[in-house]
Protein backbone atom coordinates (compact mmCIF):
# COMPACT_ATOMS: atom_id res chain seq x y z
CA UNK A 1 0.00 0.00 0.00
CA UNK A 2 1.15 3.58 -0.28
CA UNK A 3 0.29 6.05 1.48
CA UNK A 4 -0.65 9.37 -0.83
CA UNK A 5 -2.97 12.78 -0.64
CA UNK A 6 -5.23 13.77 -3.01
CA UNK A 7 -7.81 16.80 -3.28
CA UNK A 8 -11.60 15.11 -2.35
CA UNK A 9 -14.87 16.39 -2.78
CA UNK A 10 -17.25 14.50 -0.17
CA UNK A 11 -20.84 15.85 -1.06
CA UNK A 12 -22.47 18.14 -3.68
CA UNK A 13 -21.35 21.88 -3.04
CA UNK A 14 -19.33 21.42 -0.09
CA UNK A 15 -15.59 22.35 0.39
CA UNK A 16 -12.65 20.14 -1.31
CA UNK A 17 -10.26 18.74 1.22
CA UNK A 18 -6.85 17.55 0.98
CA UNK A 19 -6.73 13.89 2.39
CA UNK A 20 -4.81 10.95 2.99
CA UNK A 21 -5.64 8.17 0.67
CA UNK A 22 -4.28 4.60 0.91
CA UNK A 23 -3.57 3.44 -2.62
CA UNK A 24 -2.86 -0.43 -3.26
CA UNK A 25 0.45 -1.93 -4.87
CA UNK A 26 -0.01 -2.16 -8.83
CA UNK A 27 -1.60 -5.33 -10.23
CA UNK A 28 -0.82 -6.83 -13.59
CA UNK A 29 -0.93 -4.08 -15.91
CA UNK A 30 -1.14 -1.32 -14.01
CA UNK A 31 1.23 1.22 -12.93
CA UNK A 32 1.65 3.82 -9.91
CA UNK A 33 2.59 7.14 -10.70
CA UNK A 34 3.91 9.66 -8.50
CA UNK A 35 2.48 12.76 -9.61
CA UNK A 36 3.98 15.95 -9.57
CA UNK A 37 1.92 18.18 -11.23
CA UNK A 38 -1.94 18.24 -11.19
CA UNK A 39 -4.25 20.92 -12.85
CA UNK A 40 -7.71 21.48 -12.02
CA UNK A 41 -10.16 22.73 -14.63
CA UNK A 42 -13.87 23.45 -15.27
CA UNK A 43 -14.77 19.41 -14.89
CA UNK A 44 -13.55 19.24 -11.67
CA UNK A 45 -16.22 22.15 -10.62
CA UNK A 46 -18.69 19.94 -12.26
CA UNK A 47 -18.03 17.03 -10.43
CA UNK A 48 -17.87 19.44 -6.84
CA UNK A 49 -21.45 20.48 -7.57
CA UNK A 50 -23.04 17.10 -8.74
CA UNK A 51 -23.33 18.05 -12.38
CA UNK A 52 -21.60 14.53 -13.55
CA UNK A 53 -23.02 12.61 -11.28
CA UNK A 54 -24.08 12.66 -7.38
CA UNK A 55 -21.81 9.27 -6.65
CA UNK A 56 -19.30 10.78 -4.07
CA UNK A 57 -16.79 11.01 -2.88
CA UNK A 58 -14.52 12.39 -5.81
CA UNK A 59 -10.87 12.17 -6.30
CA UNK A 60 -10.55 15.63 -8.46
CA UNK A 61 -7.47 16.18 -10.87
CA UNK A 62 -7.33 14.50 -14.03
CA UNK A 63 -4.36 16.59 -15.56
CA UNK A 64 -1.20 15.40 -14.23
CA UNK A 65 2.68 14.24 -14.35
CA UNK A 66 4.94 12.84 -12.98
CA UNK A 67 7.10 9.53 -12.57
CA UNK A 68 6.29 6.10 -12.65
CA UNK A 69 7.43 4.64 -9.54
CA UNK A 70 6.15 1.04 -9.80
CA UNK A 71 4.42 -1.51 -12.41
CA UNK A 72 2.39 -4.53 -11.94
CA UNK A 73 2.86 -7.78 -13.40
CA UNK A 74 3.09 -7.29 -17.49
CA UNK A 75 4.19 -3.61 -17.95
CA UNK A 76 6.51 -3.33 -20.72
CA UNK A 77 5.54 -0.03 -21.67
CA UNK A 78 6.75 2.06 -18.81
CA UNK A 79 9.51 1.68 -16.36
CA UNK A 80 10.19 3.19 -12.82
CA UNK A 81 11.32 6.10 -12.90
CA UNK A 82 9.95 6.86 -16.33
CA UNK A 83 8.20 10.72 -16.56
CA UNK A 84 5.25 10.18 -18.07
CA UNK A 85 1.66 12.43 -18.55
CA UNK A 86 -1.28 10.73 -17.47
CA UNK A 87 -4.11 10.98 -19.76
CA UNK A 88 -7.71 10.71 -19.14
CA UNK A 89 -8.81 10.46 -22.82
CA UNK A 90 -8.56 7.06 -24.83
CA UNK A 91 -6.27 7.30 -27.46
CA UNK A 92 -7.46 5.71 -30.87
CA UNK A 93 -4.05 4.20 -32.21
CA UNK A 94 -5.20 5.41 -35.86
CA UNK A 95 -5.23 9.13 -36.29
CA UNK A 96 -2.83 10.94 -38.07
CA UNK A 97 -1.17 11.96 -34.55
CA UNK A 98 -1.35 8.25 -33.25
CA UNK A 99 0.36 7.14 -35.89
CA UNK A 100 3.24 8.62 -36.24
CA UNK A 101 3.47 8.50 -32.81
CA UNK A 102 2.30 11.30 -31.14
CA UNK A 103 -0.72 10.21 -29.78
CA UNK A 104 -1.57 13.81 -27.50
CA UNK A 105 -1.24 15.28 -31.28
CA UNK A 106 2.07 17.33 -30.08
CA UNK A 107 5.37 16.48 -31.35
CA UNK A 108 8.09 15.94 -28.23
CA UNK A 109 9.81 18.78 -27.26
Amino acid sequence: MHEVRGVVVKAKNEPATLETILVPDPGPGEALVDVLTCGVCQTDLHYKVGAVGEDFPYLLGHESSGIVSAVGEGVTEVAVGDHVILNWRAVCGQCRACRRGEPLGRTRG
